[in-house]
């Protein structure tokens, strides 16, 4: 069940990609175990029955464990949706590094670009954790924010490299990458949110990412390479 209450802005977020690349990513808690458990028990209670469902009881149920086990290693319901935000940017993240094959610029960048719709729609209530605000005054930790930084230097670092090879025209590849990642978000929001007017949203996307990366294009002959 995602509510629709808004979308995730990114002034925090692009401050917190500027730290992204010096500083490595920590984990809140020597129990993994534990923390995937109770991760995944939120992820189901909110699929399930929203984001107000999920209480320390109903979690400590679901994920098998003493609901002092939740207090020790979150502190409070805030923490877990932290570990739930933290969490969905660690594994898009993922998603993007090992979505890319081909060693054309361009064509990495539109394979991170399925990737992340992908990522999206196999997991749509982290995804709206993550960007669309169903935890009414959640506010995501810096730390959690370092997670997110992460995964938009796996774009950034892609984008410079179209940038450096001349495939793309000059510009700020932070800019460039925040463009993109708009753009595939706006789209995958409207698909999830089922608001989506066309049949096909798979070929809907697919256009998206050509029309986005021929423009990007230093040399517009070479937007065959993306038919």
């Amino acid at each position: 069940m995602i509510h629709r209450s808004g979308t995730l802005t990114y002034s925090r977020f692009m401050a917190m990609a500027k730290r992204s690349t010096s500083a490595p990513l920590r984990h809140r808690t020597p129990s993994l175990e534990v923390t995937s458990s109770i991760v995944e028990a939120a992820l189901a209670i909110i699929g399930s029955d929203g984001p107000d469902s999920v209480t320390v009881r109903r979690l400590a149920t679901e994920a098998g464990v003493a609901p002092m086990s939740i207090y020790n290693h979150f502190g409070d319901m805030h923490g877990v949706f932290d570990a739930v935000f933290e969490y969905g940017f660690t594994e898009l993240a993922e998603a993007l590094r090992t979505s890319t094959t081909s060693s054309h610029p361009v064509l990495a960048i539109q394979e991170m670009g399925g990737a992340y719709r992908r990522f999206a729609l196999e997991n749509p209530d982290t995804y709206a954790v993550m960007f669309l605000r169903v935890v009414p005054g959640f506010e995501a930790s810096d730390e959690s924010f370092l997670a997110a930084a992460h995964s938009f230097e796996q774009l950034s670092t892609a984008v410079q490299r179209a940038i450096d090879t001349q495939h793309f025209l000059p510009g700020d590849a932070a800019i460039v990458a925040q463009e993109i990642w708009a753009a595939c978000h706006g789209a995958v929001a409207l698909e999830i949110l089922d608001m989506c007017a066309f049949a096909d949203p798979t070929e809907t996307y697919s256009a998206l990412l050509v029309s986005l990366l021929r423009g990007l294009l230093l040399n517009p002959a070479e937007s065959a390479v993306l038919a």
